[in-house]
């Protein structure tokens, strides 16, 4: 009988790229009411194409939707990365599901983003968890090292609730720039806008939306760089980039951070947007229109709005609604207008001139906006802009 001599070999499975190592930061830090961005990070994403993540966090200090859950860093390169998110803020848990057709290359980085928000209240010097229960890659082909388990372990999250520190500012608008300058001047301003702020160090995040003049600012903030991000306001075109990087020095107060736009789509441009002698740009009927325009665009409810064209315009007689839901009904020129303009003869340029409309009232960034009954008699049956249709 003859015996071959064989050796057992135990393959190292990380070798073989079946181990990784997922958790979250627990250096995180953030004031009240503050927004904290919180990263699921994992140390190598070679082979990975779908992810299942179970956590719990304490909902008496912190406050997440399924909208704050965003893709990670990790996905940046796929065209149809997939998230669905389950929270639950009542009890303070969530499923995440995260997918994507083809596997990611080898790189380090976020599986998901959460975006936490620490409650309104909550004392300084106090901190929050945040309990990753489980981590499944791939439908379990690969394995978590440390696995994350109930309860604590290395893989868990903190936030550290501080106070807001520093004195610096910043600050900027968000216009249509009609008139083609660059700058932000008189009734360009567009309002509503989101714009979120993200400390580059900590990942400390926070949110604000631009005033009727188009004016947004973020105070006492600590020295360090910053990420300013527009959300595209949907009424308009997008004139340039919607992120920019500052970097703040100490006791520093940066104006003029803006994001400019082109102006209003053709789709979004109301028959009320005309003007009359009783009426003209930047009266209060005037805002209100303008102001319903950003709410219909914001909530699509137009989103199937037609594109006015020079002949609906060449006769206010032949406007006709442009409701495509109950939410939105268009308003129309009334008959006294109609006559008004049938009477002067105005030719086809006036008419679509009537059309080219521009934002609220702006003014420097420390300065204040002019009351909206102080409009220059100028201003009455013309706009000061020529670049809104395209």
């Amino acid at each position: 009988m003859r015996f071959s001599n064989r050796r057992l070999v135990l393959e190292n499975l990380e070798g073989r790229r079946l181990l990784a190592a997922v958790d979250i930061p627990d250096n995180l830090s953030g004031s009240p009411a503050q927004v904290v961005v919180a990263p699921i990070n994992i140390d190598t994403a070679a082979g990975v194409r779908g992810v299942e993540i179970r956590l719990s966090y304490d909902t008496s200090r912190l406050d997440l939707t399924s909208a704050g859950v965003i893709a990670g860093s990790i996905w940046s390169g796929s065209s149809d990365t997939q998230v669905t998110a389950n929270v639950d803020d009542a009890s303070g848990t969530a499923i995440i599901f995260v997918a994507a057709s083809n596997p990611l290359g080898s790189g380090s980085g976020s599986l998901v983003e959460l975006n936490f928000t620490i409650r309104a209240g909550v004392d300084v010097g106090t901190t929050a968890a945040i309990d990753l229960t489980e981590v499944v890659l791939n439908e379990g082909q690969i394995a978590t090292a440390p696995a994350p388990i109930v309860g604590l372990d290395p893989t868990d999250g903190l936030i550290t609730v501080s106070t807001a520190s520093g004195t610096n500012r910043i600050g900027g608008f968000v216009y249509a720039d009609t008139n083609t300058n660059s700058l932000p001047d008189s009734q360009e301003g567009i309002s509503g806008v989101m714009i979120t702020l993200v400390d580059q160090a900590s990942g400390a995040q926070r949110q604000t939306v631009t005033e009727a003049d188009g004016s947004f600012e973020f105070v006492d903030l600590a020295t360090g760089t910053y990420t300013l991000t527009e959300q595209q306001p949907a009424a308009y075109l997008d004139g340039g980039t919607n992120t920019v990087t500052v970097t703040v020095s100490t006791e520093a107060s940066l104006g003029d951070q803006n994001f400019r736009e082109l102006g209003l789509r053709p789709e979004y441009v109301y028959g009320r947007l005309l003007t009359t002698l009783v009426r003209p740009v930047g009266s209060q009927g005037w805002i209100e229109t303008l102001d319903r325009i950003h709410v219909d665009a914001n909530e699509s409810a137009v989103a199937s709005l037609s594109v006015l064209s020079t002949s609906v315009v060449s006769s206010s007689s032949e406007m006709t609604s442009l409701s495509t839901s109950e939410s939105f009904v268009s308003p129309s020129i009334d008959d006294s207008q109609t006559s008004n303009q049938t009477a002067n003869s105005e030719p086809l340029e006036e008419a679509t001139a009537a059309l080219m409309i521009q934002p609220t009232s702006v003014v420097n960034s420390f300065g204040q906006p002019p009351r909206r009954d102080e409009f220059s008699s100028e201003s009455v049956d013309r706009v000061y802009t020529e670049s809104i249709l395209f």
